[in-house]
């Protein structure tokens, strides 16, 4: 697969997580358990390894809420309906690259969250880049039953990365 990830590591505090190892591991296996490996040859992701200050500014910005959260995505899902009919049509070319989007994580809650939470806190940055890279693919859980597909698909994900399922408590 030919993910390539961008990071801005914008929190230096990420640097020390081996970060860029777990994005590759998160989105690797989402992409390939939704099966989009077949038209995701060169895709890319955007991520802003961040703190608080930062994701509570996009948050209030781009969503109109002045808090901290752990992780915002911003999905490239009309690009994501085109280069699907456009694979469809057989009318890729080997040099077309899809851009999946952005994200914004925040070391801060991330880290308070793994704590509250008592899980491990790599094992919840992965988890957070699952979810994010299933909002990136168009998922969303707005109502109760996408909540529960999106949590279902969570899990498998996260059993394919090794991880317990962290709803399981």
């Amino acid at each position: 697969m030919g993910i390539r990830i961008n990071i801005n590591f914008d929190e230096k505090r990420w640097l020390k997580t081996n970060f860029r190892a777990r994005a590759r591991k998160a989105f690797e296996v989402t992409l390939s358990l939704q099966s989009c490996v077949d038209f995701l040859e060169k895709t890319e992701v955007s991520i802003l390894a961040c703190n608080d200050q930062v994701i509570r500014r996009l948050n209030n910005q781009f969503r109109g809420v002045n808090t901290t959260t752990d992780v915002l995505s911003w999905p490239r899902t009309d690009q994501l309906f085109f280069y699907r009919n456009k694979v469809s049509l057989g009318q890729k070319s080997k040099n077309d690259t899809f851009d999946l989007g952005d994200i914004a994580i925040s070391y801060d809650t991330c880290t308070k969250q793994s704590v509250d939470l008592e899980l491990k806190f790599e094992d919840h940055v992965v988890h957070l880049l699952i979810h994010a890279c299933l909002h990136l693919l168009g998922f969303n859980h707005q109502k109760d039953t996408d909540f529960q597909k999106m949590k279902e698909l969570e899990i498998k994900c996260l059993e394919a990365c090794g991880i317990e399922n962290p709803y399981a408590w």
